[in-house]
């Protein structure tokens, strides 16, 4: 009988001499540490060099180890539509959206995902949960050539097909004399049954969860409270937990949603959630805007993963998510970078700026303001808890996954080098990343994406872009759909107030 083959050792690699992230340290950072990776996992974290031979080393001299940062939420197809529209709140801003993203073939959806990824690598971006719009036609193919793309860069990456299976906002903006239900938008969209949304969601877990490793996950995505029956988010948060997989939803992001839901149930969204047992640690929630202080400890109460959006919220008009009391409440939310049309840009290094500062004109006292190490967290481990990675993935810790940044203190950002959290907080722009590993490999070095030719895939994109429908005129009856929808936007925000919980006590 032959003697079984063992398998080869993990590769080693070795960063030594550099600064490290920590926030219990003096200025933030630990200096002079020597970093062993070990397959895809950090091994150790020591002041000496640790002895024997490593398949790479790495000279950390002039570099500051960060987490890699976690982008908790975008939509990658909105890559393709960027710099199209302004001065337009949510609802009108998606009539013009969902025109724009009208036609994409599986190649588009590789390129889409791929210009994202270009951006996140090159800012030091080392995860993303993409909530993947499913456009006309759109298959199991689509969904696989936008995961093929995040295989091939090497990113890490959790995907949740966005489906918007019901419209309780058109129906209420009908009721209310708006004629929203009257228009091209309404009346062109062909929803797919319950269970063909079912199957689509099965064949994708089945083809990809857990592929490359771990590397790459999926979730159900239902596009929101108010565009999707009680009975479908049970069946959506069933089906991904039978696959070990999560939810990821939009959650009150504008007024208009949180009056839909309030008119349709009598409660709120998260109070609905709760009652229905609809929340849970696999369950995100990007925006989560317009929740009311009771809202917040129904989350805390469930461990859900809130996910702020600053950038989207400030250029559509939504509003603040509360963070502070989030974060007293003891939740930790992600940070997300929402899609390139609503938030313009997929560098986290921005949006993390922005998370640090806009709360600061919420609060008088200035001890309530967001500090830089509880954004920081927020980009890091609150991204690591939506990607249900808790104690796996946000930190510089032995025996968590080897996903980190490196950047060159040597720049002028980082020059001179202070307090590492406020450097990350308030003057770094992504201009320092040197080098991006994951899993253990280097995917940049040196500015440069290894794992496949970036300008070759922008040059695809342009001509790809060159005759897209948003660079036509914007059609007739479009325009009166987003007229429809933007009296409804407005009537919504002139005209309603509302009750702090309006629910039953116990509800």
């Amino acid at each position: 009988m032959p003697a079984p083959v063992s398998a080869p050792p993990p590769p080693t690699l070795l960063i030594e001499h550099c600064a490290v992230l920590d926030a219990a340290a003096p200025w933030g950072r630990q200096l002079s540490r020597h970093i062993v990776i070990e397959g895809t996992r950090i091994r150790r974290i020591t002041g000496e060099r640790p002895p024997g031979d490593f398949d790479r080393v790495i000279d950390g001299r002039h570099f500051l180890a960060i987490p890699g940062l976690v982008n908790a939420h975008t939509h990658s197809l909105e890559n393709f539509a960027r710099a199209t529209d302004e001065r337009l709140p949510l609802e009108p801003w998606l009539v013009h959206t969902i025109w724009a993203l009208d036609v994409f073939s599986e190649r588009d959806y590789y390129l889409a995902a791929m210009v994202g990824v270009i951006e996140m690598l090159l800012s030091g971006t080392t995860a993303v949960i993409d909530h993947l719009g499913l456009t006309p036609g759109a298959g199991l193919g689509h969904l696989g050539a936008a995961m093929a793309a995040y295989r091939d860069s090497g990113i890490r990456a959790g995907v949740a097909p966005l489906i918007r299976q019901s419209g309780f906002d058109v129906e209420d903006g009908q009721a209310r004399g708006h004629g929203t239900a009257d228009t091209v938008l309404s009346q062109g969209a062909a929803r797919r049954t319950d269970a063909e949304y079912g199957a689509l969601l099965e064949g994708f877990f089945r083809a990809w969860h857990n592929a490359e490793g771990g590397r790459l996950r999926c979730w159900t995505g239902p596009s929101g409270v108010q565009w999707a029956t009680l009975d479908f988010l049970h069946q959506c948060l069933d089906l991904a937990r039978r696959h070990g997989g999560g939810l990821h939803m939009h959650l009150m992001e504008s007024r208009v949603q949180d009056h839909v839901i309030r008119q349709k149930y009598g409660r709120t969204a998260v109070a609905l959630l709760a009652g229905e047992k609809l929340l849970g640690p696999d369950v995100s929630l990007p925006h989560s805007v317009w929740v009311t202080d009771r809202d917040v400890r129904r989350l805390a109460d469930a461990g859900a993963v809130p996910v702020h959006n600053p950038a989207a919220n400030l250029r559509l008009g939504s509003g603040l998510s509360p963070i502070r009391k989030m974060l007293a409440a003891g939740l930790t939310p992600g940070l997300g970078a929402d899609g390139a049309k609503s938030s313009d840009h997929q560098n986290m290094f921005g949006h993390l700026h922005l998370a640090a500062l806009i709360h600061n004109l919420t609060f008088k006292e200035p001890d309530a303001w967001i500090a830089s190490r509880e954004a920081v967290r927020m980009a890091t481990e609150g991204g690591a808890a939506a990607l249900l990675l808790p104690g796996r993935l946000g930190r510089l810790a032995e025996g968590y996954l080897a996903d980190l940044t490196l950047l060159d203190l040597r720049s002028p950002s980082l020059t001179p080098f202070n307090d590492a959290f406020h450097h990350l907080a308030f003057t770094e722009l992504g201009r320092s990343v040197h080098t991006v590993i994951i899993d253990g490999r280097v995917v940049v070095e040196a500015g440069q994406i290894l794992t496949f030719d970036a300008p070759a895939i922008l040059e695809e994109v342009r001509e790809a872009t060159r005759d897209r429908m948003h660079r036509r005129p914007f059609p007739p009856e479009w325009q009166d759909a987003r007229d429809r929808f933007l009296r409804y936007q407005q009537d919504i925000v002139h005209h309603t107030t509302f009750a702090a919980d309006p629910e039953l006590p116990g509800c």
